[in-house]
């Protein structure tokens, strides 16, 4: 008898919404493995605009041969918002409401996936109720990531609510996955239990890269990417976290050096691009693009010749990272240069680029310089290098293993 599998995460979607997120490959990979596989969501979030709406408390679907369950929320708010908080509290109180629709088996497994951390109270609640097997999914070290980023206070009762749920998670899971290669380091110093953790990194799909890719309009390429340049690109959200600033005064650094063959170009959007756009308007050799859809974001780092990422100087990234613009970057076979000072992985792996230090401009603007001087042969081979650790390492058919080796 087939076990039932439910993955609880508010934020996940489907591609038919917006883009298929991790948790939606990794349903779709584990429904092919023989198990019933239901994907469980809100229909409330500040990542996707055109979410279902609908009437009554649930809404169910097939995708890609597993059950979709929407979870109706008409709570809307920013990302920082108290909105935000109570569309959390409603989501877990509907995944909970589950247990008593008959409709709904009941799950052999759940796996709780944050954000919202509030799915460990979920997978608690079906863990002691129905002996299910509780999988804690981390994806972002919360509360840390807000005391560490935003400068909340330890002390601040949210924060202290918060710590208490992370802290139940880490102890009453069965096991713990992170997206990060350092999360037992973090849950060790937090609860002692740093063995539970197993990595899962973030993966990528082989079908969609093979079969949903779009061509950018002429236009576009004419209008933003610049011709006859070495052009360094960053393509991803423009948020605080990035840091992007720093790329901003690498540019400033080469265009003082008096190098007009190098062109930085942002590809996206954020509430930060504005004040990006505002610190390199003096600036000839930066420029912006507009967000491409998912399916495009492959072309535009094709016309690129070198792609970059860079992440602040925060103790939550001693952790690591497993950023999904990563592996977009691996399949465009581009090498990678990344300003990032925490736990390293993935690029250094995969020996397809470098990291720089984080927040240090002029050390990124000098590898910058060294690739814009290197054969064009040594590239294409550092690109290769990226492609093949991605196909053979980070595929969502390969790392679909390691959930199944957790499954009892």
């Amino acid at each position: 008898m087939s076990k039932n599998i439910w993955y609880v995460s508010k934020y996940a979607n489907i591609l038919k919404y917006g883009a298929n997120t991790r948790q939606a490959y990794f349903c779709k990979y584990i429904s092919r493995n023989n198990y019933n596989v239901r994907l469980v969501l809100s229909n409330s979030s500040h990542l996707f605009n055109d979410l279902p709406k609908f009437n009554g408390r649930y809404k169910d679907m097939v995708n890609d041969g597993y059950q979709v369950t929407w979870v109706n929320s008409k709570i809307r708010g920013t990302s920082s918002s108290i909105k935000r908080v109570i569309s959390w509290l409603s989501f877990e109180l509907g995944v909970v409401g589950m247990a008593w629709r008959s409709r709904y088996e009941k799950p052999d497994v759940v796996i709780a996936s944050s954000l919202s951390i509030l799915s460990v109270l979920s997978g608690a609640f079906y863990k002691k109720f129905f002996g299910t097997q509780f999988l804690f999914e981390v994806r972002d070290i919360w509360p840390k990531s807000i005391v560490d980023i935003k400068g909340a206070s330890s002390k601040n009762i949210f924060i202290v609510v918060l710590r208490w749920i992370e802290h139940l998670g880490y102890r009453y899971s069965d096991t713990i996955i992170g997206t990060m290669p350092g999360l037992s380091k973090h849950v060790q110093s937090e609860v002692g239990l740093g063995s539970k953790v197993i990595t899962i990194p973030q993966g990528f799909d082989l079908d969609f890269y093979n079969d949903k890719q779009e061509k950018l309009p002429d236009t576009y390429i004419s209008n933003y990417l610049p011709k006859d340049k070495f052009i360094v690109t960053y393509a991803g959200t423009i948020g605080e976290a990035n840091g992007l600033e720093y790329i901003v005064e690498a540019a400033r650094h080469i265009s003082e050096m008096g190098d007009s063959f190098i062109h930085f170009l942002f590809v996206g959007d954020g509430y930060l691009k504005g004040a990006l756009k505002e610190q390199a308007k003096d600036l000839k050799n930066v420029s912006f693009a507009p967000s491409v859809k998912r399916t495009q974001v492959n072309h535009v780092l094709t016309e690129s010749d070198l792609l970059v990422a860079s992440v602040l100087n925060k103790p939550i990234y001693e952790y690591g990272i497993s950023l999904n613009k990563f592996n977009d970057y691996m399949y465009a076979k581009k090498p990678i240069v990344c300003m990032y000072s925490g736990y390293h992985s993935i690029i250094n792996e995969a020996n397809c680029g470098e990291f720089t230090p984080s927040e240090d401009p002029a050390s990124f603007a000098d590898a910058i310089k060294k690739y814009s001087q290197m054969p064009q042969a040594m590239r294409e081979t550092l690109g290769m290098n990226g492609y093949n650790h991605l196909v053979n390492n980070l595929s969502y058919d390969i790392l679909v293993n390691k959930y199944i080796k957790i499954f009892r």
